[in-house]
């Protein structure tokens, strides 16, 4: 450590030291799931190591985007987008980078054609202003 640093700052820029084991903050880390998908995994509070998060989380994703193509199917409905991100963390005790969330998103659509069913009648569906 540089003489010219304080003492703050040599605590902050001080080596991470991984190989003490899991700090307290990340011991006690719980994830849970905030979606109103009921068929999900992390409906209830659950530790996660930092080295087990990501798949833990990818997975979980994973349930999101396999219910909503299931629902699809069920309602008749076309996926217009989906997509999933994921967000990471820095552990503000030890330094650690985790994968604390992820959001799935789907956009649907009917799959209906709007115009299914109906009989042809002249004019209809023209506005003309003389």
């Amino acid at each position: 450590m540089s003489p010219l640093l304080s003492l703050s700052q040599q605590a902050f820029y001080s080596p991470v030291r991984f190989d003490a084991g899991e700090c307290e903050t990340c011991k006690t880390r719980k994830y849970k799931d905030g979606s109103n998908d009921p068929g999900v995994s992390f409906k209830t509070p659950t530790h996660l190591s930092p080295e087990n998060a990501v798949s833990a989380i990818r997975s979980h994703e994973g349930e999101h985007v396999s219910h909503a193509r299931a629902q699809a199917r069920r309602e008749n409905q076309e996926i217009i987008s989906q997509s999933v991100t994921y967000r990471m963390d820095t552990c503000p005790e030890c330094g650690r980078t985790y994968m604390s969330g992820g959001t799935t998103r789907t956009v649907f659509r009917s799959s209906q054609d709007p115009l299914e069913g109906e009989t042809e009648q002249k004019g209809r569906y023209i506005d003309i202003r003389v």
